[in-house]
């Protein structure tokens, strides 16, 4: 390994935050928050139903950016029959997708190749997105159906009107709101940090170097 300056770790620092000001600022006043969203919502709609049977048919983007979530579910005591629906407000899509800015500042100021990286990176964190929209999805479609409240959200309540489903088991209930807990605590900023450790694997070592040479 070719000799490290040993102030390294002080300047990615700086070009981190650099990059943190401007990407940020554009997430949130310039709007592309609002295009991932869509982009998701379109992903969703195409892969969420198969998964899911009845519990989503379709995902409709509202006035205010917020999801409604329509299953095949059909509400008990309605007349005619209706098909239940849940939604996502925009605030909690927001917190979820929160890290696209992060990622990519990391990426940005790792030297290595950019573009190759920006990809990949983009790639997987929005399916790692994708699959935590879904986790919260199964926990809303689980406390739909058993009728209860979620033991670890205190804010997943059933709705007023029951629908007509089996009971989930007690395990997969339970499972569910686990799933929903790591998904709004951890998945937002832990994902993409270890996705630019498994990216830039070698341009990660050189600063701990750095770190270990400044601590020496």
């Amino acid at each position: 390994m070719p000799a490290l300056p040993r102030d390294l770790f002080r300047l990615w620092l700086i070009l981190l935050i650099v990059w943190l000001v401007p990407l940020y600022a554009a997430w949130w006043w310039l709007g592309w928050a609002e295009w991932v969203l869509r982009v998701l919502r379109g992903l969703g709609n195409i892969a969420l139903p198969p998964v899911f049977n009845q519990g989503v048919s379709e995902i409709l983007l509202q006035a205010d950016q917020s999801w409604k979530v329509r299953t095949g579910l059909v509400t008990e005591n309605s007349n005619p029959s209706e098909m239940a629906v849940f939604f996502i407000e925009k605030p909690f899509l927001l917190h979820i997708i929160m890290g696209f800015p992060l990622l990519w500042a990391l990426l940005l100021a790792t030297p290595g190749h950019l573009l190759k990286r920006l990809i990949w990176g983009t790639l997987l964190l929005v399916a790692l997105y994708l699959l935590g929209i879904a986790g919260h999805m199964w926990a809303m479609i689980t406390v739909m159906v058993n009728h209860q409240p979620s033991v670890m959200d205190e804010t997943l309540v059933p709705p007023l009107f029951r629908v007509s489903a089996v009971p989930y088991p007690l395990w997969m209930f339970h499972l569910s709101g686990f799933v929903h807990y790591l998904t709004v605590l951890i998945l937002p900023l832990i994902s993409p940090v270890l996705i630019w450790l498994l990216l830039c694997p070698r341009g990660v070592m050189r600063l701990v170097v750095s770190i270990r040479r400044r601590i020496r």
